[in-house]
């Protein structure tokens, strides 16, 4: 709590400063593309580089996370602000433009992988252990995948505390999973047609085990993956970029069973290449975010 106080107290002293507001953004970045199905925002937080900070810190909140609120904060603070405006705006936005989209995040996604891929790049060499952890990566996606086309989704009424707590620890897999979407294993149980109106409506009886689902999953899932890049780095990176690799497969594929119409194809060819123009931009953006996200994270 003492923490907390000093930095709402320095945060007085202090205006928002640019690296606050750089994170404020990053974080609204990640909270839109978590609420996209098909998309990851945890991929989004590896390219940018605050993933493994975020996976410390809350791996150990009391010697790291109190003592990194002035990166957490403003982080959070965009996260929630991104989930929301993207709660308000999918709808209509996935309406008219759902395939064109699906296909610009494909793109945006794969023009980063290379950068992925470096940040597990320890110097050590490749192994069998490496190449079954990139295998098993991508082997999720392929279920998720094929359970998607199967036809295994279905809208339902949902009520019940059990229920929205689930919810909460499904988004929280998916939030510290890179690759992982949580809006699209929502869609497959049915659930992400109630969450949206949840979310819309503010329901408190549902967004409040949603929460407290979201809170444990984090904290649980930040021990583990801390614990794997800690000890199991390059493998730990080699899953995620099976994971990330295969919702790139996995949201091209249901793009493309969605096409119709030389008209979509052309807005999706466009699409397409904005994602890769982006990707690009964003690659070289997130480089110098990352450096100065590490060069102001607190000494151990």
């Amino acid at each position: 709590m003492m923490s907390v106080m000093n930095y709402i107290r320095d945060q007085n002293q202090y205006p928002m400063t640019p690296k606050a507001v750089k994170d404020m953004l990053v974080g609204a970045l990640v909270g839109i593309v978590s609420m996209l199905p098909g998309a990851s925002g945890a991929t989004i937080a590896v390219i940018f580089g605050i993933y493994e900070r975020l996976v410390s810190d809350l791996a150990d909140i009391r010697r790291k996370l109190l003592r990194d609120l002035r990166f957490v904060i403003p982080l959070g603070i965009g996260i929630v602000l991104g989930l929301f405006v993207c709660a308000f705006g999918l709808d209509a936005l996935m309406e008219r433009w759902e395939v064109p989209m699906m296909f610009f995040f494909a793109a945006l996604i794969l023009a980063q992988i290379p950068d992925v891929k470096a940040l597990g790049d320890d110097g050590t060499r490749f192994t069998a252990w490496n190449a079954m952890a990139f295998i098993g990566g991508f082997a999720v996606m392929a279920i998720m995948l094929a359970f998607s086309l199967s036809g295994g989704s279905v809208e339902k009424s949902v009520d019940g505390f059990a229920v929205w707590f689930l919810v909460g620890l499904i988004l929280a897999a998916s939030k510290m999973a890179p690759g992982i979407s949580g809006s699209t294993i929502l869609l497959a149980l049915g659930l992400f047609t109630p969450f949206m109106n949840a979310m819309t409506d503010f329901e408190m009886s549902a967004l409040i085990p949603g929460g407290l689902g979201l809170l444990v999953g984090v904290l649980l899932f930040a021990k583990i993956l801390d614990n794997l890049i800690r000890n199991r780095r390059k493998s730990t990176y080699m899953a995620i970029l099976g994971l990330t690799a295969g919702s790139v497969v996995t949201v091209a594929i249901e793009a493309c069973t969605k096409l119709d119409g030389g008209t979509m194809i052309a807005q999706s060819a466009a699409m397409i290449v904005a994602g890769l123009v982006l990707g690009v931009f964003l690659s070289r953006i997130s480089r110098q975010y990352a450096a100065e996200t590490i060069a102001s994270e607190p000494e151990e």
